[in-house]
């Protein structure tokens, strides 16, 4: 069993095969993954075992998960092993996470995630949430169990619990301070007689005053007694001759710094052995001070060979360059009991009060420096120097908590900062967005301390984090962020070379985030023409700006221009990048867009169709834009008059959105905006308001009062107060909306024109009939220029227009309005749709506001 139980394995009953009942005691759960051996020297700990299994396998739903707390050394995580070992029949899942760092659990939980075969398991954050959802439900486990290692503070692993779900949660922690939060149970040092009950276990045989005193110079600390135990079995050393020892280790300690207790106890009796090793293969000594930078966490052995680049020391250098005298020195180290080694995963790993001792009190200055030197230049001799690519992710997740804990950062050479860079990267196309900007912003700060700010790396660090924080919804700081990079980047680099071409295409987007269209239109065209002229129609750099610019043509309201761009650099992208690039795809989609914003609602759903299909079969469904794909096509659905396929799916976008980013990511709030206007068509108008008024305050709260995105919402929402009956709060929306659309962008933008059209339709309810023809007649007339005499929102606006006019007595005006409209409405729509249907009956047409991703 332990040479597994550090690798996840999905039980066949995971899929539904196998009878729960045919497990044998010592059988594995179902879902099992990253637990730590068992000890076969586990000794004592009896009477806390009985309490923990009280609290955790009490057959009633927690109120409160159980904390394991207490100083370094203590024993906290072979204890919380040994009780998983102790109680395997209780659990159909089994999960240990470390939790020292945030990017620790989401990746711990990201990979239970995938374990279990959850949707969006590719993709942290879609997977982490997913996940937590699935344990508090309890499906497809109730009975599991979840450990948070090392966890340094309730804050830090409090948002990943499963709240009040059916399994239970297990802390280690040195921190006492979960009261309240947890239920925490202390653990103290040893026993004196599990101290002599260990010390006699392993080695040669022990009198029991020898064991006493042994412990006593220990503190009865079960990490420093287990490795006295451990050294004594491979020396045979007399007790007396190992506690003269450990006296002089504990005098040069002291004489070195100030340490507590048990960190004396500890330092005291490693120091022995290392000294030992030191003699007998300098080389297995000096991996274990390069071991000490690196996570406490179990380290690959890949971190170790094949580093031609690499040079540390002689020893160390032959060691790692030659198999057979590595393989030697990690068998000296497990043979003295300093590291933990696997070989069924082929790593090695060190306990953190081992590495704080190595690190404080062991290695000279000189010594301390070379050595972590060498531990970033065997973390950057990894890197594959390619994160955008998924392959490589899993190398990226390995070096990730290691990188952490090395201070990569801090190095003086340019090749391990790149690592850290890379690893930023990493995180944010695995889609950790928040942890991506995390490392920028710590990034940023430090290298323009170190380095300066003009330094290559501090402005491709700086070019980044503008786009991360962008992405999260920090949109002024990253506008203010990518005007002062762009400002240095033109100092550095000049006018015309692809990093300036990269932050103009930031300034492009924050620009959109501020609702200045007509300026974003501008800058994308000029970065769009200069591309043109420095790289040619075909280069990669041209179409990602075309395809920038395809965005701003659409957000101005320029549909069918913007539909001219996407449909050739959707030709030519098909023609560089091949058909089933994700960027090809993400070009079709945004010409399906223009498409459905232009009127040609049929085409623009088949196409849709056609595309979300093909993306599902290409990248799966699970992968991020399959969700935006499936909410594109909930929107073409609608406007084609599939009301209720079109709810469907937004229904589910909507749900993946939420668990994937939140709902105040610009992908929630625009599916949220599209489902309830799917509520409103079904007639469920009460869910409508409620969501239209949510969707309506978070644009407001996060794009500001006056984004047309916010005015968007708003006139969305009058429509649903209209219906309900309450028209004057639908016009005194409309009224402001259409006032800061015709100041903000132009009384001829298709989104003043669709207000215009709501805005009759208020005043007309209203009795104030006059107003209400001379708006429409007025939104006739735009749109006929703006959109073409058969485009939906001119036929809505037209058809509106004669309802007022008959009701105003002008039947002889209203005629032109009535029957060759209903003519365009078959022609246009379709016989079956239901704005045919509604305009037969004589009902008033609404104007919807579609959303638009910036």
């Amino acid at each position: 069993m332990a040479e597994s139980a550090t690798r996840p394995i999905a039980h066949p009953l995971a899929a539904g095969i196998g009878d729960p009942a045919a497990r044998r005691p010592a059988d594995p759960p179902p879902i099992w993954g990253n637990i730590p051996p068992r000890n076969p020297n586990f000794t004592g700990r009896g009477e806390l075992l009985g309490q923990l299994a009280k609290r955790l396998n009490s057959g009633t739903t927690a109120v409160l998960p159980s904390a394991l707390h207490g100083l370094g050394g203590i024993g906290k995580t072979q204890m919380a092993a040994e009780y998983i070992y102790r109680h395997l029949p209780d659990y159909d899942l089994v999960w240990w996470i470390d939790a020292a760092h945030t990017t620790r659990i989401r990746a711990g939980l990201t990979q239970l995630a995938a374990t279990l075969g959850l949707p969006g398991s590719s993709e942290a954050n879609i997977a982490v949430p997913a996940v937590i959802e699935a344990l508090r439900t309890g499906r497809p486990f109730r009975r599991w169990l979840l450990v948070f290692d090392a966890a340094e503070s309730p804050e830090t692993v409090l948002p990943f619990f499963p709240r009040n779900g059916p399994g239970e949660i297990l802390i280690t922690s040195r921190n006492s301070d979960w009261a309240g939060i947890a239920r925490p149970l202390e653990l103290a040092v040893f026993k004196r007689e599990e101290s002599i009950e260990l010390l006699g276990r392993r080695g040669p045989e022990i009198d029991v005053d020898d064991a006493n005193e042994l412990a006593e110079k220990l503190g009865d600390l079960p990490l420093a007694v287990e490795q006295a135990a451990a050294w004594r079995a491979v020396t045979g050393m007399p007790v007396q001759e190992y506690l003269r020892l450990f006296d002089d280790s504990v005098a040069e300690i002291l004489d070195t710094a100030s340490a507590p207790d048990y960190e004396i106890s500890v330092a005291a009796a490693w120091n022995v052995s290392f000294e030992e090793l030191k003699t007998r293969n300098p080389a297995a000594h000096q991996i274990l001070h390069i071991c000490a930078f690196f996570s406490p966490e179990p380290i690959s052995r890949d971190l170790l060979t094949g580093v031609s680049r690499v040079s540390i020391s002689p020893e160390l250098d032959a060691a790692l360059r030659e198999p057979i005298k590595l393989a030697r020195a990690i068998r000296d180290i497990n043979r003295y009991g300093l590291a933990k080694i696997d070989h069924g995963s082929n790593t090695l790993q060190l306990h953190r009060l081992v590495q704080l001792v190595l690190r404080n009190r062991v290695m000279a200055p000189q010594v301390h420096a070379r050595m972590q030197h060498g531990a970033h230049q065997l973390l950057a001799a990894l890197d594959p120097n390619d994160p955008e690519s998924s392959r490589h992710w899993p190398r990226y997740r390995e070096l990730l908590p290691h990188a952490y804990a090395a201070s990569v950062l801090d190095c003086d050479d340019d090749w391990p900062r790149q690592l850290f860079i890379n690893l930023m990267r990493y995180l944010f196309e695995y889609g950790d967005h928040e942890e991506a900007a995390q490392l920028g912003l710590q990034a940023r700060k430090r290298l323009t301390e170190t380095l300066g700010p003009t330094h290559p790396q501090t402005l491709e660090v700086s070019g980044r984090l503008g786009l991360y924080l962008w992405a999260i919804g920090r949109y002024a700081e990253a506008a203010e962020l990518n005007q002062r990079t762009l400002a240095l980047r033109l100092q550095v680099s000049g006018e015309e070379n692809e990093e300036t071409f990269a932050l103009q295409r930031n300034i492009t987007i924050d620009l959109r985030a501020e609702g200045d269209f007509a300026a974003a239109t501008k800058l994308s065209e000029e970065i769009y023409h200069k591309a043109k002229r420095m790289f040619g129609e075909d280069d990669p750099e041209t179409l990602n700006a075309a395809f920038q610019h395809g965005i701003s043509l659409r957000l101005s309201g320029a549909y069918r221009a913007a539909a001219e761009l996407d449909q050739e650099t959707h030709r030519r992208r098909t023609e560089v990048l091949g058909r089933d690039h994700t960027r090809t795809f993400s070009t079709n989609s945004a010409l399906n867009v223009d498409l459905r914003e232009a009127g040609e609602y049929g085409q623009a759903r088949v196409q849709q169709e056609r595309l979300t299909e093909s993306f599902r079969a290409r990248y799966g469904a699970e992968q991020p834009d399959s969700v935006v794909n499936s909410f594109l096509l909930s929107v073409a659905r609608r406007k084609d008059g599939d009301h209720p396929g079109a709810r469907t799916l937004s229904t589910e976008a909507l749900n993946r959105f939420r668990l994937a980013y939140g709902d105040n990511h610009s992908h929630t709030m625009a599916c949220s905006l599209a489902h309830a206007i799917d509520l409103r068509h079904s007639g469920d108008l009460a869910a409508a308001k409620e969501l239209g008024e949510q969707t309506f305050e978070r644009y407001r709260d996060n794009l500001g009062e006056h984004h047309p995105h916010t005015m968007a919402a708003s006139v969305d929402l009058a429509v649903t107060l209209r219906l309900q009956g309450d028209a004057a709060g639908a016009c005194t929306l409309d009224e402001r909306a259409l006032e800061h659309f015709r100041a903000g962008i132009g009384p001829d933008h298709p989104y003043a024109i669709i207000t215009a059209v709501n805005l009759a339709s208020d005043l007309s309810v209203l009795g104030e009939l006059d107003k209400a023809i001379e708006l429409g007649r007025d939104a006739v007339e735009r749109g006929r220029q703006v959109l073409g005499e058969e485009h939906p929102t001119v036929l809505a606006a037209t058809f509106n227009l004669g309802l007022d006019l008959v009701t105003a007595g002008r039947a002889d005006e209203a005629a032109a309005h009535r029957d060759s409209i209903l003519v365009k409405y078959r022609r246009v729509f379709g016989e079956a749709h239901p704005a045919t249907q509604a305009a037969v009956a004589g009902g008033r047409a609404d104007c919807d506001i579609d959303p638009m991703l910036m």
